[in-house]
Formats: C-alpha cells, structure tokens, sequence
C-alpha cells in the first residue's frame, strides 16, 4: 500500500482547506515588497473585499498570524487583567478560549457543556444576571472539534437582554461556510483565519470590531498585535510589520473567486454539501456527533466500536491521499471529522465520502459499498 503511486493529495480537513489553483500561482510571486503603491493597493482591495463576508462597518484588519492570534489580539486588545470574562466551552476551541483569558489574568467564568451540543440559553441568561460586571463574552460560531454550528443570532439576543459586555466571536471554521453579518447580529468583534473558508494557506488572521469595541480598547501593554496601531495603518495600506505577502496576493485571487457568489450564495453552497455528508453517513449506517445545530463547514460522524479511528486515518491518507480529521482529547479514535469547507465543489465532497466508506469497509465495516455515495448524490440532486 505504501508504494501505490497513483494517489493524489485531497484535504478533507477542516483547515487547511484546498486552494485554488489560481491562488496557488498567485503565491508564485515571491519579489513583492509591502511598501508600494501596487502592494497598498492589492492590501486595500483584499481589506474591502473581505468586509463583504465580515458585514462590518470596517474592513477587516489583516494580521500575520494564525487564527490563534487573532483571537489573541481580541482577547488583549478587549480586556484588562482581573476584568471577568465568559467563555462558553463545548469543545476544544472554547477551551482554548479559557486557557487564553487565564494566562492573561482575567477572571474566567466557564459555561462547560457537553461536547457535540450547542449551549444552554438559559444558563447564559443566569450567569449573565449573576455577574453584571462581566466585561466580554467569548465563544465559537462554528466548533470546529464538535462539528457543532452555535446559534449565533440566539446567544448574541440572549447576552444583549442581560448584559453589556462586549461579544467576541471566533468564526475561523464558520466564515464562508455560514454568513455572520456581524452588524447585523451585534457582534462586536468577529475574527477568522485564512486556512478555512477562504481556501489560502495558513497564516493570515482577520479580525473586525464594532465601534462600541474600539472605545473599549484595554490599557494593557501591546507590541505585535496593537490593533489601535494596525488600524490607523491599514487605512492606508499599511501594516504595522512585515506581511505576508505572498498569501496576500493568493487572498485576493480566492475573495475575488468568493465575492462572484457572496456570502449568502456561499452559505447556501455549503448548507447544500453539509446536508448530503449528513445523508451519507446515514446511508453509511453511522451517526452524527453533533446532536444538533449541526455545522455548514464539517460533519462529524461516529464511528463504530469495531473501527479504530487513527487506524482508519492512516488507512485513507495512504491508499486515497485523503487527509481527514480525527476526534480531539477524548474522542480520539472514535470519530472521524469531514470537512467541505472553502472552494470545494460536489464531486470534492463525493470523492472523499467514497474514500471514507472503502477504508470503513477495509477495516470491517459491514454497510454495502456505495451506499453512502449513493445518499449524498440524492442528497445534491434533491436540493440543487
């Protein structure tokens, strides 16, 4: 198996996602310097067209980092040590939310539920009632480990009936996939990565506040991620430090693809794939993780107690070159993550459902071969 060569590399992970070929080229321009007049102009069309997805007053700011980062930067930029703080935590992106906030000294309240749900609204309203002085609200739209699409809209109307902290919102496995018009909803900062809906590799972070959440700016200290400084640069063009500019230039080439459809067109696109990858794994006889809510961008499916999930991994990666995602912490090796995320397509989404069903099959499980491809082409002919 091991020296089958007739394999091509396909990302099914939900980031990175693939890239287009136009994009991929576009990064082939390696002799660009970010103080032109060319490259201002190329940054500022990136920045416009990006605000399109963000539905924000203000075009996002571009950052060089991970999404991580991004999420960083709000944390710091939005909040003071010993100011207390919400984070919903059902998954291992919320968690990352509290393990941030602790090392920046705030005073974490963590509503913890169970993996593969959406949080309780009540139990929001009743800590939020309990605790007026919370500063800001952190959570997922998209949970990437869970394969759980939070209720944005929902969670943004229950915080604002109780409460004025700030709400923060990492949407990198959401954007794209699931339309947040932040100003719309009430969001006050929303931010994301470039490895996911926008299908360019790692390494970009966009982030987008309300101006009720630049008049709140911390006093903390800041150095690399100033969003104040950043955002008086980025006006103009401007990066307060070296960007990345190959991925910005293969940005532009993905927005300008993306802003074709829009950001509703786009959702739509990606309601479409999720529902016929939730058909598949029926028609596979496997359950969904996500009990509900669930996502546009990935479809998490458990898999059977005769399936060793890592075995399952490597099996696909090595025979098909499909790379898919497994389960985090506890659910490692008990669930399989597939993503249809970015400038993916329906024969993307068929070719890596048939790769999962004959290493299902390889590895003994007993569903007829073809049943799971053949539910999600019904799936998409049903809702075209």
């Amino acid at each position: 198996m091991d020296d089958y060569v007739f394999v091509k590399d396909r990302l099914y992970c939900p980031g990175p996602t693939p890239v287009p070929q136009a994009a991929a080229v576009a990064a082939l321009q390696t002799n660009v310097y970010h103080r032109t007049d060319l490259f201002r102009e190329k940054f500022l069309s990136a920045r416009k067209l990006l605000q399109g997805f963000f539905g924000s007053t203000e075009a996002p700011l571009i950052l060089t980092s991970s999404g991580t980062g991004a999420m960083e930067a709000a944390l710091v930029n939005l909040t003071n040590p010993k100011e207390r703080v919400l984070v919903l935590n059902g998954g291992k992106f919320g968690e990352r939310w509290g393990k941030m906030a602790s090392a920046y000294h705030c005073e974490v309240i963590s509503l913890d539920f169970t993996w593969g749900e959406a949080p309780d609204q009540a139990e929001i309203s009743k800590i939020l009632s309990a605790n007026p002085d919370i500063k800001a609200v952190f959570f997922q739209a998209n949970e990437t480990s869970t394969g759980v699409a939070y209720p944005v809209r929902e969670i943004v109307q229950t915080i604002k009936a109780k409460s004025q902290a700030l709400i923060v919102v990492d949407a990198i496995s959401a954007l794209v996939a699931h339309d947040l018009p932040m100003d719309e909803i009430g969001i006050d900062c929303l931010l994301t990565g470039s490895q996911k809906g926008f299908g360019i590799p790692p390494g970009l972070a966009f982030i987008a506040m309300s101006e009720r959440a630049w008049k709140g700016l911390s006093s903390r200290p800041k150095f690399y991620f100033d969003l104040k400084k950043e955002r008086d640069g980025q006006a103009k063009g401007e990066t307060a430090w070296t960007p990345a500019t190959t991925l910005i230039e293969s940005l532009l080439i993905s927005l300008e693809i993306l802003a074709k459809s829009g950001p509703k067109a786009c959702e739509a696109h990606h309601k479409r794939l999720a529902i016929a990858c939730q058909k598949a794994a029926g028609g596979m006889g496997l359950k969904l993780f996500s009990k509900s809510n669930h996502s546009h961008a990935l479809t998490a499916i458990e898999l059977p107690s005769n399936i060793d999930g890592s075995k399952l991994l490597k099996y696909c990666r090595a025979r098909f070159g499909t790379v898919f995602a497994g389960g985090q912490d506890h659910l490692k090796g008990k669930i399989i993550r597939l993503a249809h995320l970015g400038i993916v397509d329906e024969l993307d989404l068929i070719g890596g459902i048939a790769a999962l069903e004959m290493g299902l099959q390889k590895l003994g499980h007993t569903s007829k071969l073809g049943a799971g491809v053949s539910a999600a082409m019904e799936a998409l002919n049903t809702h075209e």
